[in-house]
């Protein structure tokens, strides 16, 4: 898709492009946190979202952080209303909120509100991993 000053749209914001791209971060029901979560060999961030619109513009930011760590991190989606005694048990109280969790437990400081960049997603996730920050351009 091209717009009028012939400029590319990253894949991720590409708007024909948005439902594929949240289709590739899988859906977490509660009844397998303990497995997928607690369980997982890797550390894990888990997107509570719900119908705002602040939780459907996420999708495309998450599923691009997601891709860029595959198979350093675990990320997963999980619908807040569907899973309320999930959110209850985490904590989570609005969508969207992300959770960073190694073996079950808080990792790094959890985002939320309609404002998470994709900068900040990314920050976090190598917090997580203790891989050294990105340094600020002069």
């Amino acid at each position: 898709m091209a717009n009028r000053f012939n400029v590319k749209l990253p894949w991720s914001e590409d708007p024909e492009r948005k439902e594929v791209v949240q289709a590739q971060v899988p859906e977490l029901a509660e009844k397998d946190y303990e497995a997928q979560v607690v369980g997982a060999g890797l550390p894990v961030v888990l997107d509570f979202y719900g119908t705002e619109k602040a939780s459907h513009d996420l999708g495309p930011r998450f599923a691009a952080v997601a891709e860029k760590f595959a198979g350093k991190a675990l990320f997963l989606k999980v619908a807040r209303q569907t899973n309320a005694g999930l959110a209850e048990r985490l904590g989570v109280t609005a969508s969207p909120t992300l959770l960073f969790l190694q073996g079950g437990k808080e990792k790094a400081e959890r985002l939320s509100g309609e404002d998470i960049k994709r900068t900040a997603l990314k920050a976090r996730v190598e917090e997580m991993l203790g891989l050294p920050a990105a340094k600020p351009v002069a």
